[in-house]
């Protein structure tokens, strides 16, 4: 009986461990957020400052382009967000690096939303390839 119960006891915990298991850290983009995204398919015909391009290890706004630190992938609904941690150059100081944080949460497979918190996503669609 002892060992039954030391048994059930390990299997506890390792199934708790997996299961608190909700957010994975990532040094890229994923695949399903890369490409060009704009606020409307206007702007994406116009390549726009608007628009946002996510590469693998790249951000590019408006404010320039940025190098990706970490990015976490965290479970929610309907799918997968991330939250991304960057190093931005400052344009208007060159030589000295910025940290932007923000969120990219998938919508659809031509929509996310991008933000700097879930109070101020903006949603985004795919641009055609170039």
């Amino acid at each position: 009986m002892a060992r039954l119960l030391a048994f059930i006891s390990i299997i506890t915990a390792v199934t708790v461990q997996v299961a608190s298991a909700d957010e994975v850290r990532h040094t890229t983009f994923a695949v399903a957020v890369q490409g060009t995204w704009a606020p409307s398919a206007d702007l994406c015909k116009a390549q726009d400052k608007s628009s946002v391009v996510i590469s693998e290890t790249k951000y590019t706004d408006g404010d320039g382009t940025c190098g990706v630190d970490s990015v976490v992938e965290r479970a929610g609904v309907p799918g997968p967000f991330y939250a991304a941690r960057a190093l931005c150059a400052d344009a208007a100081q060159p030589g000295k690096d910025r940290a932007v944080n923000f969120i990219i949460r998938p919508e659809s497979n031509d929509k996310i939303s991008i933000g700097k918190s879930f109070d101020d996503l903006k949603i985004y669609q795919r641009c055609p390839a170039r």
